[in-house]
């Protein structure tokens, strides 16, 4: 209830789907804009003396063919220029040997795949037309033709259901995402309040009234149901905030919606939101109970970063799989990626809107929620020592023996 009635709570709690939603239209507005952009002159030396005159200028980018020199004489020149070169290698009216990019800055990613598909296709054509084939120009028009790849669900009943491959995978990452940051943002939440409940030196009088588990377990568990309270909040504001643009515009991103509503009921929404509550559950169980640990075994949280690392790896390891996962979401690392309980609940929800069996769920969050049984009696061995120990931050070695102690 502290956590609940703290303006932070509130200010993250009602702007962050709006900030969100913010952040995700900049970001596409951003990457389709040359807005503010300056200029960039290239000079071509091209030694082939064909290849240069046919790169097209765009609007960022402008091409000056130059005399071609040998490149000591274009480095005197121009090495201390802000000028780029793009020096053609090969003998005239040949082809190229070799093709490089000079400049006195590093090249940016825009430029550099231009030039290289720019002449891909100056080269592929030259070399059609060396088989002089008549018409060879509609000959190619006809053949490109644009696929449109539909994606079906069937099933024995007949009832097919159109998806997108790519918004399932977008579904997948946003979950997925969501709940590595869910997990770390509350259990480093646990952490944060048994430091300050140590460092205040409040915890001995708490400790008096009730057992050191129960402490622990009363702290994750509060923290957990700020973080379902924020979740839920987040969902409802997510959920009006589509609803006002849509009403008041009408029409905009109608293509994108269709698409993503036709994927959503291709999938099961009920058994992902189901899932991905039960995954959450045990994952944050898991996780904070780790974090409390750790909070209870330092006095500041700047002691705590070494002790966090065998914590943190696991997670990032997780996001290193997800990666994976996206891509191939019943290979042998995912599948097993999605049993081990310290990765199972990222990898496992990214697997589900791509269709996992009934049993691997199953089974996976049976192991994901008894570990958590076995890590929260372990950590509270340690809890119960350490929220009394000051003055030291301990080695891995003393934690150890605290678990020893009877």
């Amino acid at each position: 209830m502290t956590r609940v009635r703290k303006k932070s709570f509130i200010i993250l709690s009602s702007l962050a789907p709006f900030i969100y939603a913010l952040m995700m239209f900049l970001s596409i507005k951003l990457a389709s804009t040359e807005t503010g952009i300056n200029t960039l002159n290239i000079k071509i030396a091209d030694n082939t003396q064909w290849i240069g005159g046919n790169i097209a200028s765009s609007n960022v980018f402008k091409f000056e063919n130059i005399e071609p020199e040998p490149l000591e004489s274009l480095r005197e020149k121009y090495a201390d220029s802000e000028s780029v070169i793009l020096y053609i290698e090969g003998e005239k009216d040949a082809y190229p040997v070799n093709y490089s990019i000079y400049s006195k800055k590093s090249v940016n990613v825009d430029l550099h795949e231009y030039i290289r598909k720019t002449i891909t296709a100056i080269v592929e054509n030259r070399k059609l037309k060396e088989y002089d084939i008549d018409n060879l120009d509609k000959i190619l028009s006809e053949i490109r033709t644009p696929v449109d790849m539909r994606t079906i669900k069937w099933d024995k009943n007949r009832e097919d259901k159109e998806s997108n491959t790519h918004i399932i995978m977008l579904i997948s990452y946003i979950l997925s995402f969501i709940l590595y940051m869910f997990i770390f943002m509350f259990g480093s939440m646990v952490m944060r309040g048994v430091i300050e409940e140590k460092s205040s030196r409040i915890i001995e009088i708490m400790i008096s009234s009730v057992k050191p588990f129960q402490l622990m377990a009363g702290k994750i568990i509060g923290v957990a149901l700020v973080a379902i309270l924020q979740f839920f909040i987040w969902i409802v504001l997510t959920g009006a905030f589509l609803s006002v643009f849509q009403s008041f515009s009408p029409g905009v991103g109608d293509g994108m919606l269709s698409g993503v509503i036709n994927s959503l009921a291709s999938i099961n929404i009920v058994e992902i939101l189901v899932c991905f509550i039960l995954f959450f559950i045990g994952g944050y169980l898991f996780y904070a109970s780790m974090f409390a640990a750790v909070g209870s075994a330092v006095e500041s949280e700047a002691d705590s970063q070494q002790l966090m690392m065998p914590i943190t790896i696991p997670l990032i390891l997780a996001m290193i799989i997800m990666m994976q996962t996206f891509r191939y979401p019943d290979s042998s690392l995912s599948v097993w990626a999605s049993m081990i309980p310290f990765t199972s609940p990222i990898i496992m929800v990214a697997r589900i809107p791509f269709g996992v069996p009934l049993w691997q769920i199953i089974l996976s969050l049976t192991i994901l929620y008894a570990t958590f049984a076995l890590m929260a009696f372990i950590t509270a061995k340690i809890y119960r020592v350490g929220i009394l120990m000051y003055g030291k931050k301990p080695s891995f070695k003393e934690i150890v023996k605290w678990l020893k102690y009877k």
